[in-house]
């Protein structure tokens, strides 16, 4: 894995959002009272950059077609069948960095 700083973890508040371009690679980094999240920037449905959605509590809706995401897990509320992907990420000495290449679906440490 290549964790890469994206910011401090002070700077992320809980129900904050907020989209990053990382190697190439668009991110999606979110904070809720479960912890830190990343995800590739972008709705399963159509790719439209979910940084420009709404999080509410622990719901992730894209802005343009109002899908929803359990924003802890990446999987779709509605629809159901959808799911992001997941980045890794971690938080050390106050940083919180991100790993641009998808895990395999198991949540993400925060």
């Amino acid at each position: 894995m290549a964790f890469r700083p994206l910011l401090a973890s002070d700077d992320l508040w809980t129900g904050e959002l907020r989209g990053f371009l990382l190697a190439d690679r668009r991110v999606l980094l979110l904070r809720t009272d479960a912890g830190v999240f990343a995800y590739e920037d972008r709705c399963a449905h159509l790719g439209v950059p979910l940084s420009q959605g709404m999080l509410s509590g622990n719901v992730l809706t894209c802005r343009a077609h109002h899908h929803t995401y359990d924003a802890s897990t990446g999987l779709g509320i509605n629809p159901r069948g959808a799911r992001l992907n997941a980045l890794p990420v971690r938080i050390e000495n106050g940083v919180v960095s991100v790993d641009p290449e998808p895990a395999q679906f198991e949540g993400n440490d925060g």
